[in-house]
């Protein structure tokens, strides 16, 4: 199908998922460019419609092909049109329009907690790593940045349509989890900390929290956590950001578990 018009009301949907109101209104996000494309209709979630540029350089065959198959309905825009949606300033000329899961989350013994990251490329790049390293589910607090603008899923790299991914308070998740494994560790990171996180026993379930990039993890996390660990780096280096200090909690955590 051609659409022509930015005025048109699927175009005027679409372009409202670039906000988080809109996302949450309609429970879809955007998955823009030809490599998120093709992951997510590889994926096991469901595409609701792929968006394709009519000037852009490739006619995008072999994924509209996919989307087909998958049961997506694939759309022709107007360069207008199509700009409206986008969020990318160099488009590759294609989206995919997916729909966010509606599973109930599963506590599972290794699982992530975002507790207020506010950075949309901190986020997605701890997505990314979770994906790499074996943690299936994530729980984003509500001051974490939305797991599924489209900044978030450009910076995860495809992780957001295999991970589980729950947008709910931190310290409910956490309270749930530990009922779930009452003889998991809650483990917070901080240049404080009281255990290097080489030295954390990851053989037992683990939840790993990783806090603001300005405050660390709140309160009320913080009341709930059993192992506090650092990082070992040099003296010279005063700290490392949300993304790198997760990311490396994540794989000593794969390390010791493979």
């Amino acid at each position: 199908m051609y659409i022509e018009s930015q005025k048109n009301s699927k175009v005027q949907l679409w372009a409202g998922l670039k906000t988080k109101k809109g996302r949450s209104s309609h429970g879809s996000y955007l998955a823009e460019g030809a490599r998120l494309a093709e992951e997510a209709l590889q994926s096991s979630r469901v595409v609701e419609s792929v968006l394709v540029d009519v000037a852009a350089r490739d006619d995008y065959q072999s994924l509209r092909s996919l989307a087909v198959a998958k049961g997506a309905e694939v759309y022709e825009l107007s360069p207008q049109a199509f700009l409206s949606v986008s969020d990318t300033v160099t488009s590759q000329g294609i989206i995919a329009v997916v729909r966010q899961s509606d599973l109930s989350p599963a506590f599972p013994a290794y699982t992530l907690v975002l507790d207020g990251v506010q950075d949309p490329g901190n986020v997605g790049t701890l997505l990314r790593t979770s994906d790499a390293f074996a943690v299936s589910e994530v729980c984003c607090s509500e001051e974490t940045a939305d797991p599924f603008s489209p900044k978030v899923v450009r910076a995860s790299m495809g992780g957001t349509f295999r991970l589980s991914i729950h947008r709910m308070n931190a310290a409910s998740y956490i309270r749930t989890w530990t009922e779930a494994h009452p003889d998991g560790d809650i483990i917070i990171t901080e240049a404080d900390g009281e255990i290097a996180c080489h030295e954390v026993d990851f053989s037992k379930p683990a939840l790993i929290v990783i806090g603001s990039e300005a405050a660390g993890v709140s309160a009320a996390v913080r009341t709930l956590a059993s192992k506090r660990v650092f990082i070992p780096m040099t003296a010279s280096a005063e700290s490392l950001n949300a993304a790198v200090a997760g990311s490396i909690v994540l794989y000593e955590s794969y390390r010791q578990r493979h």
